[in-house]
């Protein structure tokens, strides 16, 4: 067969099978390597990307959803790569038949798995929602960007099928299965040259492809970029209410003590005694000590009901706003283990959220913790910042000056640091690090008695013992006359983690609760700095 190019000059004879048939083959063997895979590989692995799925499928076993997708795919890919051999292998009108008939397949195949991601989606929102009284807010575009991102692989087929089914109807094609040589257009020609050349109607054909890519733009290429690093952040929104800071009794219990027996003392040779007696026998020594004899036990289950201010029965904050979330967001820092414990797997934020929930009174909470950059603070806008954001590792803190300077100006405006050593190096790296950020106002102790200890839960004691990595004594920075900086030394997120690390029941529920009384601070004093900014 001679060498010949066709009048478009794009594609050549000898090209034409390869064009048409390859792709095809390497679509075919990965899909039938992902549907021999999705069960003991792929499907696990989707859980573990997307926690929420375990709300409606469980772990152990793949759904019959999921089984009839493999199975599908697995049949689909079949027919694609009989039909790419054929195509490769024989120049018969009939293979080049066969190949058609395979791009109709693969559109076929992307409308059963955007039937099948749609219906999952749904079902994931439908728990979402039974799980809260109201769809959390930002709801919708949530959904929106996971339907973006669960419909986004099979684009890219669906358009390379197109192409391809277009390319088989091109006179190269046709010369070429069914070895005839007419010089004459086929139907594949005209349709890229009209896409090439905009048809006979330039203006009508721009003003098409203007609207589309400008749908495109703003529906899809739009909110997928702002999902990144450099794109916007949701503004942080107390939930508004009329809560209590309900604070736990406390039980006094009586330490008993042995009375001490009197002692006679005798002299034979005179009637004056010349003992004198010990200072513990003195009616004011006792008095003392009978005061100071009192344990004070903290009454966790004392805690309960509508947290929050305002006096009145609704979860929440006076100074809060209509459709606010409580959620967790943790700083991210140039260093290892700067997310210790937040992998799905663990998921100490997600699991302190739930608690955080049931322990509020029924506040509504995300689901899973958030990360940002340092930087991204400054992105709030003023009233509505995240009342704390929560830092842990196990290695070293590398911070830029101006990210520095960031976190300063955010703990100055109301925000409150939380931070959590992972280890002792970490502790060391902490320690200085706060020297850099607030020069010459060093951590300071939080003693028993401060109020952050006292509300919703009491903790006459301090804190719960954990591990305590940098000491026993809670640390501070205090701004204003609030903590600007609370640091615990005793690795909390280790107590939140899925299995508790171990940990004695009566720890881990001091872990929660402790938790919960540094949020309920934060938020409260974070809302009263600025409540001007909310008017």
């Amino acid at each position: 067969m001679t060498r010949r190019r066709n009048r478009y000059g794009l594609f050549s004879l000898e090209m034409t099978a390869s064009t048409l048939c390859f792709p095809l083959g390497v679509l075919a063997i990965a899909g039938l390597t992902f549907a021999l895979a999705f069960e003991p590989f792929c499907y696990p692995w989707l859980l573990q990307t997307w926690p929420d799925l375990t709300m409606v499928y469980p772990p152990w076993q793949m759904p019959p959803v999921f089984v009839a997708w493999a199975i599908a795919c697995g049949a689909c890919s079949a027919v694609l790569l009989a039909a790419s051999l054929a195509g490769f292998l024989f120049r018969r009108p009939w293979a080049l038949s066969m190949l058609r008939k395979a791009y109709v397949v693969v559109y076929l195949l992307c409308a059963v798995y955007f039937c099948m991601a749609i219906g999952v989606i749904g079902r994931v929102a439908e728990a979402i929602h039974a799980a809260h009284d109201s769809p959390p807010p930002g709801f919708a575009l949530d959904r929106f960007y996971w339907s973006c991102q669960w419909l986004a692989p099979a684009v890219p087929v669906l358009l390379l099928a197109a192409l391809l089914h277009v390319c088989s109807w091109r006179r190269d094609a046709v010369t070429l299965y069914h070895r005839t040589d007419d010089p004459e257009s086929a139907a594949g020609d005209r349709i890229i040259e009209n896409v090439r050349t905009h048809g006979s109607d330039p203006r009508f054909r721009k003003s098409v492809y203007g609207s589309a890519l400008a749908h495109l733009l703003v529906i899809i290429i739009i909110p997928y970029l702002l999902t990144f690093r450099g794109g916007c952040i949701r503004p942080y929104r107390v939930p508004k209410g009329s809560g209590n800071p309900t604070v736990a009794m406390m039980k006094i219990v009586q330490k008993k003590k042995e009375k001490k027996r009197k002692k006679y003392i005798l002299s034979i040779d005179s009637s004056i005694v010349f003992t004198r007696p010990e200072l513990d026998e003195s009616e004011v020594t006792k008095k003392i000590d009978e005061e100071t004899q009192l344990t004070y036990v903290a009454d966790t289950s004392a805690a309960h009901g509508a947290m929050g201010t305002g006096g009145g029965n609704k979860p929440g904050w006076a100074d809060g706003l209509e459709g606010g979330q409580i959620r967790f967001i943790r700083l991210e820092y140039d260093g290892p283990d700067w997310d210790d414990g937040m992998d799905p797997s663990q998921g100490s934020d997600a699991n302190f959220l739930a608690e955080f929930r049931k322990l509020s009174g029924g506040l509504d909470c995300a689901r899973d913790g958030e990360s940002h950059p340092i930087s991204h603070l400054r992105k709030y806008p003023e009233g509505e910042a995240p009342p704390f954001v929560y830092m842990t590792g196990s290695n070293d803190i590398r911070v830029s000056k101006s990210d520095i300077e960031t976190l300063r100006e955010y703990i100055r405006g109301g925000g409150m640091l939380i931070a959590d050593a992972g280890s002792k190096h970490w502790d060391r790296n902490f320690r200085a690090f706060v020297r850099t950020l607030f020069p010459g106002n060093p951590l300071l102790k939080i003693s028993d008695d401060d109020p952050i200890f006292q509300i919703p839960f009491t903790f006459p004691n301090g804190p719960p013992a954990l591990w305590f990595h940098g000491g026993e004594d809670t640390m501070g920075v205090k701004y204003r006359d609030r903590w600007g900086v609370f640091y615990f030394p005793g690795d909390m997120n280790d107590a939140w983690k899925t299995g508790h690390s171990g940990l004695e029941p009566n720890l881990v529920e001091g872990a929660f609760h402790l938790g919960t009384n540094i949020v309920y601070y934060s938020i409260t004093h974070y809302l009263q700095e600025t409540r001007k900014h909310r008017k």
